[in-house]
């Protein structure tokens, strides 16, 4: 198996067994090729839009020699979504993008049982936004890699799913979960916020919101 970072190893582990999935802006390939390697996924299609990552995506898929099983595509976004994807795959981009991406192929989605999200961004947004679209919070994971807080989530298709802000700021999983990691986070934040106020002359209305971040915060922690 291809070694995968620590981020893209919880992305691995949350992809259901036997599903076809979409990797949008595979980059090197390195997830959707150890996917299959695996047998985790039955097919696959790498998605790019650039030139040059597309090149580099199709020469790795040619060499390892799955080329049968995985498809590359030089396609923006999911407008282009074969029929047969049951499981998105969006990671290593930020929120605003991936909730661009889903929003104009949003009709792509009828089949699309699991969207797995690693967003740099927006975190809060991209989950109410995609349980707005019908799906529900199954799986989120916290991580620290080189120095930077990762959230990996999990959205299963579902009728209708009930969250508050709470849910949709520090998720619904996670919070009740309370792993080091997210102690550490929100821990560190605390801090952050403690030292601009100290620090730094700040507005009365950006005050105001700090202090509540701040005690949003520690009501979870």
């Amino acid at each position: 198996m291809l070694k995968l970072s620590l981020r893209l190893k919880t992305v691995f582990d949350m992809v259901p067994t036997g599903s076809v999935i979409a990797d949008v802006g595979s980059d090197h390939g390195k997830l959707i090729i150890s996917l299959f390697e695996q047998g985790i996924i039955s097919h696959g299609y790498a998605i790019e839009n650039k030139k040059g990552p597309f090149e580099r995506l199709t020469k790795a898929i040619e060499e390892s020699g799955f080329k049968e099983f995985i498809t590359p595509m030089f396609s923006d976004g999911i407008k282009e979504l074969p029929s047969d994807v049951g499981t998105i795959i969006l990671a290593g981009m930020g929120g605003n993008l991936v909730i661009s991406i889903l929003k104009d192929g949003q009709e792509k989605l009828k089949n699309v049982d699991t969207i797995i999200v690693d967003a740099h961004s927006c975190i809060p947004k991209i989950r109410k936004d995609i349980c707005d679209m019908g799906y529900a919070i199954a799986d989120e994971k916290i991580i620290k890699e080189e120095g930077i807080f990762y959230e990996i989530i999990k959205f299963v298709k579902a009728e209708k799913a009930f969250y508050g802000d709470n849910d949709f700021e520090f998720g619904p999983i996670l919070r009740n979960e309370k792993s080091a990691t997210f102690k550490e986070k929100y821990q560190s934040r605390i801090k952050e916020i403690d030292n601009l106020i100290s620090t730094s002359k700040i507005p009365t209305s950006r005050l105001s919101i700090l202090i509540k971040e701040k005690d949003r915060i520690k009501g979870v922690l």
